[in-house]
């Protein structure tokens, strides 16, 4: 997982959970009703935590794991976070196919009992996860419970929340099992992909369906997307809300995209590797981006984790400008994008930040299991910059200098918004340098 848990103070444990589930699906007026119940199955929960319980902070943060080799997006993404704030993490296999693969290609001695026998299970496998952890089983009873997932499962999330699952799942006392949700770049105006059926074969809710816009509930509900999933999130909007039973934030980062090109450890990786797997080659015509959408991420979970403890009203943000009639986000002269939180890379920019890439001509396929079968797919998530010429940077700046200190008031101008948090502001001042060309 590319962390040093030892020295941060934390342990990893895996766990075997057992149970049944209903298989899930929609009618054909798109309401969710029961295939089949008590589907027996077994699957496994990672736990990271602070070995001294002395030292948690009572906050666990739950992840349905990804469909690619079981990845904690994430994990990968606020782990600075957790750590510093003594918070725990869950991550949960949710879906059959890593399920299968577990067993049958990543060590099937190890996972040869884990078996999610049908699709439409994933639901109550999970609310199955967090009663456990709440109840204690997995070696710390949490106060606060946060839900979260990126991509595919920051669109399973908003099922999660949204088709109800979330208000059935209560603790003894009636509470919610979830205080809180993120949903990570996902676009609930995106198809199948921004609301997933909860069974093959289920048809696609309409795209004016009620259940794609965050609605009112008891847990606290926060989304936070890149300029990609931002084109086509526009028509499922709503504002803010500090309400008691409508708690709701949308953040918008300008100058990000679904995947940039900060490194990610996939949990199963090296297993999947030895044992002959292989992820295909892939690569974009167009310069990386370098955003930072995962230290926007981490302060996002601050402003709701102080919310949830203390009540501290986080801040709003203004949302991307659209143009009238199309999944395009209005720019500047420069082409960045106009409106939503504004980093310091874009309120202080060196570059054209773009939320798409093309695939180069030396992508391999991918895999059958992989969510996306054909490289071009894959690189229209990819976010791309294309800096300006040296003499634009002259004629800006005059200075390398004097970008630095321009950047370094971006900065701080961030900071005091809310959203990026002071530990992880260094990490943008010891970039600062390498955005700036010769």
């Amino acid at each position: 997982m590319g962390v040093d848990l030892v020295a941060a103070g934390y342990v990893e444990e895996e766990h075997v959970l057992d149970g049944v589930a209903t298989v899930w699906r929609h009618d054909e007026n798109g309401a969710r009703v029961a295939a089949r119940r008590d589907v027996p199955f077994r699957t496994r929960v990672l736990v990271r935590r602070p070995a001294d319980h002395a030292a948690a902070s009572g906050l666990v943060q739950v992840e349905p794991l990804h469909p690619d080799l079981d990845s904690a997006l994430v994990w990968n993404a606020i782990h600075p976070w957790l750590i510093r704030g003594g918070h725990a993490w869950m991550g949960v296999t949710v879906f059959p196919h890593i399920a299968e693969l577990l067993r049958e290609t990543i060590d099937p001695r190890r996972y040869a009992g884990i078996n999610i026998p049908a699709a439409g299970q994933e639901y109550d496998i999970l609310g199955a996860a967090v009663s456990a952890l709440v109840g204690g089983e997995f070696g710390t009873a949490p106060e606060r419970v946060i839900l979260s997932g990126m991509s595919a499962t920051g669109s399973f999330c908003r099922v999660v929340l949204q088709d109800g699952f979330a208000a059935d799942w209560t603790r003894p006392d009636g509470r919610p099992l979830l205080d809180g949700i993120v949903i990570g770049i996902s676009s609930g105006g995106a198809g199948a992909a921004g609301y997933p059926p909860l069974s093959p074969g289920d048809a696609e809710i309409a795209a004016d369906d009620p259940r794609r816009t965050i609605a009112a509930r008891r847990t606290i509900a926060f989304e936070v997307l890149s300029e990609t999933e931002a084109e086509t999130h526009e028509h499922v909007t709503r504002a803010d809300s500090d309400g008691s039973d409508d708690r709701y934030r949308l953040y918008e980062i300008a100058g990000t995209a679904h995947i940039e090109a900060r490194p990610s450890v996939l949990t199963n990786q090296q297993q999947h590797e030895r044992r002959g797997g292989g992820r295909p080659a892939f690569d974009t015509t167009e310069q990386r981006g370098d955003g930072r959408f995962d230290l926007y991420l981490r302060g996002a979970f601050e402003v709701l984790h102080r919310w949830l403890a203390d009540g501290v009203v986080p801040p709003r943000a203004e949302r991307f400008a659209h143009r009238p009639g199309t999944e395009s986000l209005e720019r500047d002269a420069d082409g960045n994008v106009l409106g939503g939180v504004r980093p310091p890379w874009i309120r202080v920019p060196t570059a054209v930040y773009a939320p798409h890439s093309t695939a180069s001509d030396e992508c391999e396929p991918p895999p059958e299991w992989m969510p996306f079968s054909r490289p071009d797919m894959l690189a229209r998530l990819v976010g791309s910059r294309r800096p300006f010429p040296l003499a634009e940077l002259r004629k800006r700046y005059a200075t390398r200098a004097d970008y630095l200190d321009r950047f370094a008031e971006a900065v701080r101008a961030e900071v005091g918004f809310g959203l990026l948090l002071p530990e992880d502001a260094d990490e943008l001042l010891r970039e600062a340098p390498l955005r700036w060309r010769g």
